[in-house]
């Protein structure tokens, strides 16, 4: 995972709302998503199949409705300790009734 780049394709199952801001990046042990609006960050480290994230901040911009409710859904997905899959090009993580799929971009 480390040094990876993807353009989120579904947050539950719907398409971002802003689908060009839509990104999550890996780090060596920090990470960084967001929705479209702001940005979530924090440490991360994966175990038995899981992304365990620890000290997580978020900017809080106000964002229209539907953007706002996508980041909540990635904030409550990323506090559940998601299942993390990775098959090729593509990745989906899942946990607390929320999912999350993405496509890797070039690195």
């Amino acid at each position: 995972m480390v040094g990876t780049r993807w353009r989120l394709t579904a947050i539950d199952g719907l398409a971002p709302d802003k689908p060009e801001a839509a990104r999550m990046t890996f780090e060596r042990d920090r990470f960084s998503a967001s929705a479209g609006c702001n940005t979530i960050g924090g440490d991360y480290r994966l175990e038995g199949g899981r992304m365990i994230a620890a000290s997580v901040m978020a900017t809080q911009m106000y964002c229209a409705s539907q953007i706002m409710s996508q980041e909540q859904a990635v904030n409550a997905l990323l506090a559940g300790a998601p299942q993390i899959e990775r098959q090729g090009q593509r990745l989906r993580l899942a946990s607390a009734g929320h999912s999350l799929e993405a496509i890797s971009l070039a690195n």
